[in-house]
């Protein structure tokens, strides 16, 4: 198991990761992307959220509420893509715990 570890390793190192795409410079990047445009449809929870979310702003003036919907929008991608990575990583660290 070793000898393939530090062939693996070898590998990785000799072989830099180029997706060509500069918005995916990861694997977990792709993943990601994947992840993402995989799910068609929101849960209801987050339907119901923008549901809630447009009744606040419908009041704004249309720049407003444009400049409010997207920060939040920006601030939920954030968070969504935080939350897979860190996932792949504690995954990483547990495989490893337990190896």
């Amino acid at each position: 198991m070793q000898t393939f570890l530090e062939l693996l390793k070898r590998c990785v190192e000799n072989h830099v990761f180029d997706s060509g795409d500069p918005d995916c410079k990861t694997v977990l990047d792709q993943l990601y992307r994947a992840y993402v445009e995989s799910h068609e449809k929101d849960p209801p929870e987050i339907r119901e959220g923008f549901r809630a979310l447009e009744s606040f702003l419908e009041n704004l003036p249309l720049d407003d509420n444009n400049a409010v919907f997207n920060l939040c929008c920006d601030i939920c991608l954030a968070y969504e893509y935080k939350a897979f990575i860190d996932g792949f990583r504690y995954g990483a660290q547990f495989a490893k715990e337990i190896t």
